[in-house]
């Protein structure tokens, strides 16, 4: 197994501090990764995004699966075929409550907020078995399109050509995710909702 190039650990090590310190994952959820050429690193199966270690950041092969794809994260294939079927070249996979919980009662999310509708405008939410390669299909087809996508019960995948995009985008989503929750409360409690004139 090929160690991790120093600038490639410390690039998904402070990303995945980044989402951990969001509460963004539990002790050891999520993933991250980072395109290089015909391969690409992830992170470890069941590794801790507060405190990753070179050791947890496994290098696989976008060509097709190896027995390093058992070392590394459950949602490998899902990683892979993005960067098989876009020009994306990093990845970040979390499961933020405010969006994981909105995916139990919509089909999309539609940002209220201006920059939530200006740069995402809507949030698909697709289905599929964790690390199946039905749910890497869909995803990868799916950010094809849009720059970040829900799965239902599951959590956000966001993707761009730069790291510190996809961590933008993660993160507008669950901030997009929680307004629209918030809405929601303060409609039920009797408030008057002043719906926004399209942006």
């Amino acid at each position: 197994m090929s160690r991790v190039p120093k600038e490639v650990y410390e690039e998904l090590k402070d990303y995945c501090l980044r989402i951990a310190r969001r509460g963004y994952v539990t002790a050891h959820g999520g993933n991250a990764s980072i395109k290089s050429g015909n391969i690409m690193w992830i992170t470890r199966h069941a590794s801790s995004l507060e405190n990753l270690k070179p050791e947890d950041v496994i290098q696989v092969s976008l060509e097709k699966p190896s027995s390093f794809d058992a070392l590394a994260s459950i949602e490998t294939i899902v990683h892979r075929q993005i960067y098989l079927e876009t020009p994306n070249l990093a990845v970040l996979h979390a499961h933020p409550p405010n969006s994981v919980a909105l995916s139990f009662f919509m089909d999309e999310i539609v940002p209220l907020d201006t920059e939530g509708y200006y740069v995402l405008k809507r949030i698909p939410v697709v289905e599929g078995p964790p690390g199946s390669l039905e749910l890497a299909k869909e995803v990868a087809q799916t950010l094809k399109t849009y720059y970040a996508v829900v799965v239902k019960a599951h959590g956000v995948f966001a993707a761009a050509k730069y790291m510190d995009i996809a961590y933008q985008y993660l993160c507008m989503v669950e901030h997009s995710a929680k307004i629209v929750w918030l809405t929601e409360v303060l409609k039920k409690s009797g408030l008057s909702f002043n719906k926004p004139k399209k942006f």
